[in-house]
């Protein structure tokens, strides 16, 4: 999923929240088809995967140890990232997890959105 004509890439990284239970790949997937439609995921390594939701132009990047997700590094490449920030908000707060903004020219680390 690159990023189309006049789009801005925008990535958000969402983290376990203090004294969340550990969350597994399935738990995510249940929660993003909840939130925003059909997940596809590809299995990169015993420690990664990718989910994709084409209909939101959104991908994660979910680092794995066991059966458990430690975290997940979105890319939103739609023109309007909205329905894209909202499925990945809902889906971490129904989970207890935190999502910040991934800048890399911010200096602020801990932006929540």
């Amino acid at each position: 999923l690159g990023p189309t004509t006049g789009t801005a890439m925008i990535e958000l990284l969402a983290l376990p929240g203090w004294q969340t239970a550990p969350t597994t790949l399935d738990a995510w997937v249940v929660q993003l088809e909840t939130h925003g439609g059909p997940v596809v995921v590809t299995r990169e390594s015993t420690g990664a995967s990718w989910l994709e939701i084409g209909t939101l132009r959104l991908r994660g990047y979910a680092m794995v140890a066991g059966r458990d997700v430690e975290a997940i590094n979105f890319e939103l490449a739609q023109a309007d990232p909205t329905p894209a920030t909202r499925a990945v908000n809902a889906a971490a707060e129904a989970l207890g997890w935190e999502v910040h903004l991934d800048d890399d020219d911010d200096m602020e680390d801990d932006k929540e959105v």
